[in-house]
């Protein structure tokens, strides 16, 4: 009778322990996919905040190019009409010059 409860209680313990042994490996398992699921998902992650970068980058510089060249044709419209105005004050300026001479003579 005692040799059997021994043996019932060392069959117990092997069970136990091939228990405990599945659910490490499967505790092993399940730690590996969450790394590699982890992995995945972080480098999916940097991804997508790469693309956004360059998205927010390319639209930065269409915007960047867009002023530039509104500041440049506005800068262009001001020297056409400073030189209009300058053309036109030449001829009233030898006007002028000629009317003090006219007087000095």
């Amino acid at each position: 009778m005692e040799a059997e409860i021994l043996s019932e209680i060392r069959d117990s313990e092997k069970k136990a322990e091939e228990i405990m042994e599945r659910a490490k490996h499967e505790k092993e398992r399940i730690l590996h996919e969450a790394r590699i699921s982890y992995s995945k998902l972080l480098e999916s992650t940097e991804n997508e905040i790469k693309k956004q970068h360059e998205k927010k980058l390319a639209e930065f510089k269409q915007k960047f190019m867009a002023i530039t060249n509104e500041k440049l044709a506005e800068g262009k419209t001001v020297a056409k009409q400073l030189k209009i105005k300058a053309e036109n004050n030449i001829s009233k300026a030898v006007d002028f010059v000629l009317k003090i001479f006219e007087e000095l003579i």
